[in-house]
């Protein structure tokens, strides 16, 4: 059963590297600039030059997917350590100071949770305006809450342990006691959270890019692709189901490695 789990484990992380090298590849592998319009060759069918196809506008839908999954993995992953990091520090601070500090971080966090976050990222991507970096602000602001709320429980648990009573008594500091010993232990489920939350993040990427307060059209990406493919759906399905089927890929993908990721820390 463990010699599978390990197969699994080494499978998924091969699709998951896959996914990356396309990514960082981009440029290479397309076989178009993904911007490059051309209203002669609109709504072409798949054929040597264009393999997928081409969009209402003439753009070849394959450089569109490919350069698309580096402005959806990149950015998924970059907000997934901010909000990870970011909400591990207050969660730790929150859950081993206690008294104010715990009671102050707790209510932002209460209030934080009080919205629905996509609702909020909404609102918070229209003020900011379009761009890649004001999408990345509006998502690690209402991502962090998850990760700050675990890791003040987990922290507040292991603070009870005999050992942190222990270096308290042999004189180390509260930043020696977080560091060395705190964090070492809460970590791996933090890690393993965070893991499953990226293809969460990739679909709320997606969702912003979609509603028309995300990246916007010029940047190729999944969720703007289908926004301005909607009004062929009767027409042209193509435009629609390719862009959603790589985020459905690339969000499985992300699930697996997840869950096999728990499973192999956890076994």
């Amino acid at each position: 059963m463990k010699k599978n789990n390990n197969l699994g484990f080494k499978i998924i992380t091969a699709f998951v590297l896959a996914l990356l090298i396309i990514a960082v590849l981009a440029p290479i592998i397309a076989p178009n600039d993904p911007n490059e319009t051309n209203i002669m060759m609109a709504q072409v069918g798949p054929c040597a030059e264009y393999p997928l196809g081409t969009d209402h506008l003439g753009r070849c839908m394959l450089s569109r997917i490919i350069y698309g999954a580096r402005t959806s993995i990149f950015a998924g992953l970059a907000i997934t350590l901010i909000v990870f990091s970011l909400g591990t520090l207050i969660g730790v601070v929150s859950g081993y100071f206690g008294g104010a500090v715990d009671v102050v971080l707790t209510k932002l966090i209460t209030i934080m949770q009080a919205f629905p976050k996509i609702i909020l990222a909404i609102a918070v991507a229209g003020m900011m305006g379009l761009g890649i970096r004001n999408l990345i602000i509006a998502l690690c602001l209402v991502e962090w809450v998850e990760y700050a709320r675990l890791a003040r429980s987990f922290t507040f648990t292991a603070k009870q342990h005999n050992y942190i009573r222990a270096a308290r008594v042999c004189g180390e500091s509260h930043i020696r006691i977080i560091v060395r010993r705190i964090i070492p232990n809460i970590i791996q489920p933090l890690i393993v959270n965070a893991s499953l939350g990226i293809a969460s993040i990739i679909m709320e990427i997606a969702a912003l890019s979609y509603l028309g307060v995300g990246v916007g059209e010029s940047i190729p990406e999944w969720g703007a692709m289908i926004n301005a493919g909607k009004g062929y759906i009767q027409t042209d399905v193509r435009l629609v189901f390719i862009p959603a089927a790589a985020i459905f890929i690339t969000a499985a993908i992300f699930n697996l490695f997840g869950e096999k990721l728990r499973d192999k820390i956890s076994g």
